[in-house]
């Protein structure tokens, strides 16, 4: 897992933070990173390369720092890209090649997180993507997977695997205890019409969905996860979960939406991310 990692260096990040996740990760899981920063053409469409010598500059600067004590230099490489549309490049790039993850910073303030870009990526890609936000990990932290263990078709089934093999391997990797949390589905009618109380619910339901959870974690040969049981909107109860105890990366799983549908429908995977102060990894459903 994670041999070869993609890391989309944004210069206005703050600290270089998705060079320094990559870091943390690429030390026992990666073996080989490349780093893409990105620059648009001017108003002319004409490339600067004065810009963009300047630009390399910067970033290699940025890789010697912070990768100072990484063993493995010759494994790391980088370059500048000159487009206005980045997630075609990424989409075209990641094709021709064999990457296990991306990662890319997450933009913090207190209306937003994720660009436009961000989005679009996740939708896009059939690579699992690291939105890496400004905090550093602890010493000891704690991996939360969202998990349906219900699944729909082998399609989901497939992914609540990937989602349990990417969470297990990272709690095994980093020494970080592993949560699974599961959102109830309760009617949409229901709650709206506000005619029934959701911790009332979970609780009435937390043994069905505990032995639903059990049951899945055994098939994958866990046992050591601590379980949660929620009820209600998921881009509201998998952040909830997620502060209550203190994760520091929430993996998921993502429908891919995008265009009309995405619009109409949304996807649940980018309304918890909106909810999240953590570093979150969306991994894409496949189709059957």
């Amino acid at each position: 897992m994670a041999k070869s990692i993609l890391v989309i260096s944004d210069g206005h990040e703050t600290s270089n933070c998705s060079l320094k996740k990559a870091r943390d990760i690429a030390g026992p899981l990666g073996e080989k990173i490349e780093v893409v920063r990105f620059m648009k053409t001017d108003s002319n469409n004409d490339v600067d390369s004065v810009a963009i010598t300047a630009l390399s500059s910067e970033l290699n600067q940025a890789i010697t720092d912070i990768f100072a004590d990484y063993e493995r230099h010759e494994f790391i490489e980088s370059q500048i890209i000159v487009t206005d549309d980045i997630v075609n490049w990424v989409a075209n790039y990641c094709e021709g090649k064999e990457f296990d993850l991306i990662v890319k910073a997450g933009h913090r303030s207190e209306t937003f997180f994720h660009t436009p870009c961000d989005w679009e990526l996740i939708r896009s890609l059939k690579i699992p993507v690291l939105i890496a936000s400004q905090e550093r990990w602890r010493n000891k932290h704690n991996v939360l997977a969202a998990i349906n263990p219900s699944p729909k078709n082998e399609a989901h089934r497939q992914l609540n695997a990937t989602i349990l093999h990417w969470s297990k391997k990272w709690a095994d990797t980093f020494g970080a205890s592993l949560h699974v949390v599961y959102c109830l589905p309760v009617s949409k009618i229901l709650k709206e019409l506000d005619i029934i109380d959701l911790e009332e619910y979970a609780q009435n339901h937390r043994q069905e969905g505990e032995d639903k959870l059990d049951t899945l974690l055994r098939e994958h040969g866990i046992s050591d996860a601590k379980i949660h049981i929620t009820a209600g909107s998921p881009d509201r109860t998998i952040p909830h979960c997620a502060n209550e105890i203190k994760a520091e990366l929430v993996v998921m799983g993502s429908t891919g939406r995008s265009g009309i549908k995405s619009i109409i429908f949304g996807n649940v995977t980018e309304k918890v991310m909106h909810n999240l102060r953590t570093d979150s990894l969306s991994i894409e459903l496949q189709d059957s």
